[in-house]
């Protein structure tokens, strides 16, 4: 493709929540530069931002095949991991994760969305590790930094002691 598309068209069509308008631009720059990784991957979050995760998936997979530059990389693996798990495929989900956070361990949300993902699999313990994790690192407010050592201690220590009773 001669000129790079004006991607910015696109995202106001998106603001406004015009996402059918921004997918039949998109279509049309990718029918003239189909594998142009920054056009897959926002054909993806048009489709995913619709509820279409499905079909998000392959346009995300594919872009993240390409050359697709860190800053929009790490945003596709977590639209990845975020859409395998909506339509069922958790194992999966959790992979692509796994491998985002290997790649990008200081990105505070693929924290999360992997925390939900244990969650999805019953793995709830972990989940709420990883969530604690956030927290301590990333939360702020007055009354989060009072709590800070304790929730620090409490990450690391969630299960010392006596199991409580259930009765």
């Amino acid at each position: 493709m001669a000129d790079r598309p004006d991607l910015s068209l696109v995202r106001r069509l998106k603001a406004k929540g015009r996402y059918e308008e921004a997918a039949r631009q998109l279509k049309a720059w990718l029918g003239a530069d189909p594998e142009n990784p920054l056009l897959l991957y926002e054909m993806a979050l048009v489709l995913d931002n619709q509820g279409y995760e499905e079909q998000a998936i392959p346009y995300y997979q594919d872009a993240l095949s390409r050359d697709l530059d860190p800053l929009h990389r790490v945003d596709a693996l977590l639209g990845l991991g975020s859409s395998l798990r909506v339509v069922g495929r958790v194992g999966d989900s959790l992979q692509v994760l796994s491998q985002a956070l290997g790649e990008f361990p200081q990105h505070t949300a693929l924290k999360v969305f992997y925390a939900v993902t244990l969650e999805r699999m019953g793995n709830f313990g972990d989940a709420i590790s990883q969530l604690l994790e956030v927290i301590v690192e990333n939360g702020r407010g007055e009354s989060l930094d009072q709590y800070r050592p304790a929730l620090r201690y409490l990450e690391k220590h969630r299960h010392d002691g006596r199991e409580c009773d259930r009765d």
